[in-house]
């Protein structure tokens, strides 16, 4: 399995020493890229790597930088520090692993390249078996839908006008940990669509709904043999945890114009921001009115950012999915790789 690898760092000694670290554990320099902290972000779109090695000794806030990077971009990050005492501000603001760098080039330099190299293997490993107990998919086409306050009695009503071999569904709503466990299982009894909570490594298909788990964020991504989510804590984005702008972001970074976005109905303004990069990107997004809307919030917010690419009554959206699909959601093709 190849893993193609970016340093974040300001150090060209310590991406060196990533490079080969990693390079002696088997890893293929041709799959390992790096760049300073100021074109991090940059070079996470240029390369699209499977993790992220993060050198957080740099100048700025740490923690801010990580929350700006991992939500928007979903992809795994590990903290490499020389600090003792910041482990969990750094997996809180969204790091999956912290690894601490050596000091000195005797034991410290040994204890850190067997540390990075075993966290990088069960990583992998984790990934290829969730995916191996997957049943592989190819499709092109996804709907993301988010929403808040009346959100769940919308959704219902979306995907009661759903036909169920419609393009998979992820959605994130504003809902507490314990619950959104009881509200998908009572969305799959009363629909036609197999709907489920999510969870990391599940792989998408024709007809599914996956519903990001409360306090977890849900994010989408993408490989050769289809979509597939991740279910993680992390800290609120917009506000919010689930977040619809973290679901909506991944979504414009991996599905691009094969995304449709819907806002409903909610209070504040969390998937505005994402809707907005998922247009940018190809996107036809689709946002409640005000006049359907419980509170008019959220889709107002997308509407005046000019995220939404039409308005609809709660009621028409279902619709407004079919004619912007056009009538063929039962062919779905590859995903362009």
């Amino acid at each position: 399995m190849r893993v193609r690898f970016l340093v974040i760092t300001d150090s060209r000694r310590f991406a060196s020493l990533c490079r080969k670290t990693l390079g002696d554990a088997g890893f293929g320099a041709e799959d390992f890229f790096a760049c300073d902290l100021k074109n991090g972000r940059k070079s996470v779109i240029s390369v699209s790597p499977d993790f992220i090695l993060l050198d957080v000794d740099g100048g700025e806030n740490m923690e801010e930088y990580i929350i700006r990077l991992v939500p928007r971009y979903s992809v795994p990050l590990i903290v490499c520090t020389a600090l003792h005492n910041n482990k969990y501000p750094m997996m809180q603001a969204g790091a999956i692993d912290v690894v601490y760098k050596p000091v000195d080039d005797g034991a410290d330099m040994e204890r850190f390249s067997v540390r990075l190299v075993n966290s990088v293997k069960r990583l992998v490993e984790v990934k290829a078996l969730e995916r191996a107990h997957t049943p592989a998919v190819n499709m092109s086409q996804v709907i993301a839908i988010g929403g808040s306050a009346g959100s769940t009695e919308a959704l219902r009503t979306v995907l009661k006008g759903l036909r169920k071999d419609i393009p998979p569904v992820v959605a994130a709503l504003h809902m507490p940990e314990g619950y959104t466990a009881i509200y998908a299982k009572q969305l799959d009894a009363e629909s036609e669509h197999t709907v489920v909570e999510a969870k990391t490594g599940q792989y998408l298909s024709p007809g599914m709904v996956i519903v990001a788990a409360g306090n977890r964020h849900l994010r989408l991504f993408r490989d050769k043999k289809g979509y597939f989510v991740t279910s993680e804590p992390g800290v609120k984005v917009s506000g919010h945890c689930p977040s619809v702008d973290v679901l909506f972001d991944s979504v414009a970074y991996c599905a691009k114009e094969n995304a449709i976005g819907v806002i409903l109905t909610g209070m504040g303004s969390d998937g505005a921001e994402g809707m907005l990069n998922m247009k940018k990107m190809g996107a036809y997004n689709i946002g409640q009115d005000e006049e359907s809307s419980v509170v008019y919030g959220m889709p107002k917010t997308a509407f005046e950012k000019g995220a939404v690419t039409k308005q609809c009554p709660l009621e028409d959206i279902a619709d407004e999915i079919h004619r912007h699909l056009g009538g063929c959601v039962t062919s779905l093709s590859e995903p362009h790789l």
